[in-house]
């Protein structure tokens, strides 16, 4: 790997684990809202600009929340030559 394609590998796997940072912080926040409205009978969420109180669309809400937090446990923890390999490959095929 030369030297210019090495700077910027790390500089995307550095990228790419600041985004696995904020991906767990809001996901966690997504998780904690939408489990709530799950639990709630009484809570109301917008779909697609609609109101509903139908448990089951909460429930997929909330469960569609957590891919964020994993997403970004993925990103934040994933072994370093993954990432360096995977970050290598895309920046060769958009160069």
């Amino acid at each position: 790997m030369d030297e210019d394609l090495k700077k910027k590998v790390d500089v995307a796997v550095g990228l790419s684990r600041l985004t696995g940072a904020t991906l767990i912080f809001v996901g966690s926040i997504l998780v904690f809202v939408f489990t709530q409205a799950a639990l709630d009978p009484n809570a109301i969420i917008e779909i697609n600009g609609v109101p509903t109180k139908d448990s089951t669309d909460k429930i997929v809400a909330a469960i569609f929340s957590v891919l964020f937090p994993i997403l970004g446990l993925f990103l934040s923890f994933a072994p370093a030559k993954l990432l360096d390999k995977w970050a290598a490959k895309i920046i060769v095929r958009l160069s």
